[in-house]
């Protein structure tokens, strides 16, 4: 008979179909343990199926496989993990059990000979001393086969037979004379050559990226270079660099990718120089003007690739402060190493580059601001004018024009209250600097 195997639906085991029982109802797999297990989990509260979900009794609704008829189950490879034990008497003469050296694995057939089982095991021995093979559970001290109330240490498998396997099994190899030299070789670990090329974990530094950004690459025949001179596809060296830097250096750190079919937000360290960051280094044109640069700002970013929020650091031109923007909060602060995960784009400036700053000329105070606020007076001829105010939209010598047409415009119409005509002169509201 060529039997199926399955996998019982709570603890995800692979048995043949007659080590599990089936819900008549929605096919659904359980295996015995589990089974007892979801009993006593309800209770007198109603069995529940896991896989459908309706109230079933355990003893009527789950039903076991018929029988095989046949005299072997069919084929299949199994992985078996392997671990390594010591037993050894102690000094009041009590069996001690000890686990060591570093766990494997086996691939061997559902049912196998014994010397293959055997030989399999010998290739990964930590050493050559007399051992026997016994079945256990996971943890090497108890059979996986034998009930735990007998208190089994591991049913022993032999050579000469032919030896069935299950798919909880774990082979437990047992060293009884062994020394304590030989115990600390066992727990030795040396790296595989493989993780000379791991990646570092240290963070990043700005530097790092354009190191990778002035790095040459090879374009293989996946992704060839199309020669306008031989007018085919070549294998081919490309490599980027910059031939003159500005004096306002943007600097975009790609924190958004796209791998494995879906977009990701890369939150890696980049550490940053506040002050003289060097990009001599990365120059293939002349450098007649200074390759040093100071940050002036920084966008940073916090979330990820669906949501995020967005703050910034900048230094006042005049004071030479840093200050960080959130939203409406603004606080005075220094960039440091602690934003090195979240910044996003960095603005550099050439050190002799920059430009003196100064605020625009002929801006009104902030008393002049809040006089504009205020309701405007009667200005009449006779109003004085103060000659010593800066900063007014309006000079002395306009004013006088001014006046002198509101007269004559009085003059040659109906008499009416000067404050009459000035509240209609579209020019009104220049006189609340005066008023």
């Amino acid at each position: 008979m060529s039997a199926d195997w399955r996998s019982c639906a709570v603890c995800l085991e692979e048995l043949p179909d007659h080590e599990l029982l089936t819900h008549l109802s929605c096919g659904g797999a359980l295996c015995h343990v589990c089974l007892e297990a979801t009993s006593k989990h309800y209770g007198a509260a109603g069995f529940q199926c896991p896989v459908c979900t309706a109230e079933v009794n355990p003893a009527e609704d789950f039903v076991a496989a018929p029988p095989s008829t046949g005299n072997k189950c069919s084929k299949r490879v199994l992985t078996i993990p392997v671990q390594f034990r010591y037993d050894y008497e102690d000094n009041d003469g009590q069996n001690k059990m000890k686990l060591f050296g570093h766990p494997r694995m086996v691939y061997l057939a559902n049912e196998t000979q014994g010397e293959s089982l055997f030989s399999a095991i010998e290739r990964f021995l930590p050493f050559q001393v007399p051992y026997k093979i016994v079945l256990t559970d996971g943890q090497g001290y108890l059979c996986s086969r034998c009930m735990y109330n007998i208190h089994c240490t591991g049913c022993e498998l032999v050579r000469e037979v032919e030896i069935t396997l299950q798919s909880g099994d774990h082979l437990t190899v047992i060293c009884e004379e062994i020394t304590q030299h030989q115990l600390d070789l066992a727990e030795q670990v040396s790296d595989h050559e493989s993780l000379k090329d791991l990646r570092s974990q240290d963070p990043l530094t700005i530097q790092d990226c354009f190191h990778a950004f002035t790095e040459s690459e090879l374009l293989d025949e996946h992704n060839p270079w199309f020669c306008p001179k031989c007018q085919h596809n070549q294998c081919a060296r490309k490599t980027l660099t910059v031939w003159r830097y500005p004096d306002t250096l943007v600097v975009y750190l790609k924190r958004f990718v796209f791998h494995e079919l879906c977009s990701t937000k890369l939150d890696n360290k980049v550490l940053f120089p506040v002050n003289n960051f060097d990009v001599s280094g990365f120059v293939s044109g002349p450098t007649d003007e200074s390759m040093t640069y100071d940050l002036q700002s920084c966008v940073c970013h916090f979330g990820g690739v669906n949501a995020g929020h967005y703050t910034a650091f900048s230094k006042n031109p005049s004071t030479n402060q840093w200050y960080y923007y959130n939203d409406e909060t603004t606080t005075q602060q220094d960039p440091s190493d602690n934003d090195s995960s979240s910044v996003y784009v960095l603005f550099y400036q050439r050190k002799d580059g920059q430009l003196p700053f100064s605020l625009p000329p002929n801006q009104p105070t902030d008393q002049q601001q809040e006089d504009q606020k205020q309701p405007s007076s009667d200005i009449t001829d006779e109003t004085p004018i103060d000659k010593n105010i800066e900063n007014t939209v309006i000079n002395e010598h306009e004013m006088k024009q001014i006046l002198a047409q509101l007269k004559s415009s009085e003059e040659s119409e109906t008499p009416r209250p000067v404050e009459n005509c000035v509240q209609k002169s579209p020019l009104s509201n220049s006189f609340d600097f005066y008023s």
